[in-house]
């Protein structure tokens, strides 16, 4: 389980999911940049006004974000997270560009559409081996070991079907954004990197080099703390900043919860030609080097008429996705 505590698990862990049933194929990595070309592109310079808002409207499509309060029952408003390499997200919570198990992004069409695929990005496998939460993971149905995407169906304001989709590719030792600009980082995910499982706490740091392996440090729960944990057995648990703890860790680099995507968009938020840059040299190193950003494509198989659709990220030892863009099905009639 990881070290980030708070009651709303319960919750989120009592919403039925519908596993499986649509398609996630195989695609190359410029699938992506091809297909939504002329659809629904989150990742278009059009959508820029979305960055630091809790709700924005682009043509027929609305956007809101929401986190789920300590309650477990209550969602505010949250902000909403655009760069024109990923796509969107939420910004705070574990990931700061990205949509974690305790938040969800709500996109509502202006009339009813058929909905044929969905592209998500930020979509990977093979994290939990990397950071040790190996086993960990608690969404039945679907691989171990990979990022799993929810969705949701909405008709008439309401959630009628909620379906999840896995990570189709391995994720890269490097980062695709870095690839991209070395303004972006692997940040704002410190809670990620700790782990309780069983009987050991495992906690990752980078080395803070391009050459060193991150480092592991991991320990046993003493004999003292095993027992004294039937102490809050029954008892309401909050979330809890596990950085000043964190930083006992002498002598090692932890990572930082911070805002560094965001502050590297925000300041090139009204320049619209270094925006420009940045998706196309994206859109080119798709073809250039053999590098996912973790695109899934998800072709869905009844999404007929729908008003709108939620994205959320089931818990799990490692689940935060963005969203790249949608695909409607041709206008019937």
């Amino acid at each position: 389980m990881l070290a980030k505590w708070t009651n709303c698990l319960a919750a989120i862990a009592a919403v039925p999911l519908v596993l499986g049933g649509s398609a996630v194929l195989g695609q190359n990595l410029s699938q992506i940049d091809q297909e939504l070309r002329q659809e629904i592109d989150f990742r278009a310079l059009i959508f820029r006004g979305c960055l630091g808002q809790t709700e924005c409207t682009v043509g027929d499509i609305t956007l809101r974000a929401s986190r789920l309060d300590d309650d477990g029952l209550t969602w505010n408003q949250a902000t909403l997270y655009w760069d024109p390499i990923d796509g969107i997200g939420i910004q705070d919570g574990a990931q700061n560009d990205e949509i974690d198990f305790e938040e969800r992004l709500e996109v509502r069409f202006a009339a009813p559409r058929t909905v044929s695929k969905i592209w998500y990005s930020d979509l990977f496998h093979t994290e939990d081996r990397r950071y040790g939460s190996y086993l960990t993971d608690r969404v039945e149905g679907e691989p171990v070991d990979a990022e799993i995407a929810g969705l949701g169906y909405v008709i008439d304001n309401e959630e009628v079907r909620k379906q999840t989709f896995a990570a189709t590719d391995r994720l890269p030792w490097a980062q695709f954004n870095q690839e991209v600009s070395l303004n972006f980082k692997e940040n704002g995910d410190l809670r990620r990197r700790v782990i309780i499982q069983d009987e050991n706490i495992t906690v990752l740091a980078p080395s803070g080099t391009s050459t060193e392996l991150d480092l592991l440090l991991e320990n046993p729960i003493g004999t003292i703390d095993k027992d004294k944990r039937s102490i809050f057995e029954g008892v309401e648990t909050v979330e809890i900043d596990l950085t000043p703890i964190l930083a006992e860790f002498h002598g090692t680099n932890l990572f930082a919860v911070g805002t560094n995507n965001f502050d590297a968009v925000q300041q090139i938020a009204n320049n619209e030609q270094a925006l420009e840059n940045l998706r196309l040299i994206a859109e080119r190193k798709r073809n250039s080097i053999n590098m996912s950003n973790g695109e899934v494509g998800a072709e869905l198989t009844d999404a007929k008429r729908l008003d709108g659709l939620t994205f959320f990220a089931p818990f799990d030892a490692s689940n935060d996705f963005s969203v790249a863009g949608i695909i409607f099905a041709p206008e019937e009639g």
